[in-house]
């Protein structure tokens, strides 16, 4: 989440926050557009949400993503660390294969078109 402001008088803060990424991913060209839908919320320091306001929607490639490096902060110690974009590439196809082999041997039926 990107902190767009903070009061300590007030014990709000204020952040960009993406809650819906759509991507379109093509396995023939590794390629495709992401859509970052943002948001702007408004917290007390207590975690309870004051506000929810829609910004707008914002495109990338995923060219364009996995080219870079992205510096990444642990949820829990805090210790940051300059991770390649490739990355997230392959962290979204494990959990993808993952959902799908837990969801196959459970027993789901995958619904295809025009069935």
């Amino acid at each position: 989440m990107a902190v767009i402001s903070e009061s300590e008088q007030f014990g709000t803060k204020v952040e960009a926050i993406a809650p819906r990424i759509g991507i379109d991913w093509s396995p023939y060209t590794n390629d495709g557009p992401v859509t970052f839908h943002f948001e702007k919320i408004t917290t007390q320091s207590d975690g309870t949400v004051l506000e929810r306001t829609f910004l707008g929607v914002l495109p990338a490639r995923i060219s364009e993503l996995l080219a870079r490096d992205y510096t990444v902060k642990h949820p829990v110690t805090g210790e940051e660390s300059v991770e390649p974009g490739w990355k997230l590439m392959a962290m979204i196809k494990a959990a993808t294969d993952t959902v799908y082999a837990n969801n196959i041997t459970g027993g789901l039926t995958l619904l295809l078109d025009g069935e």
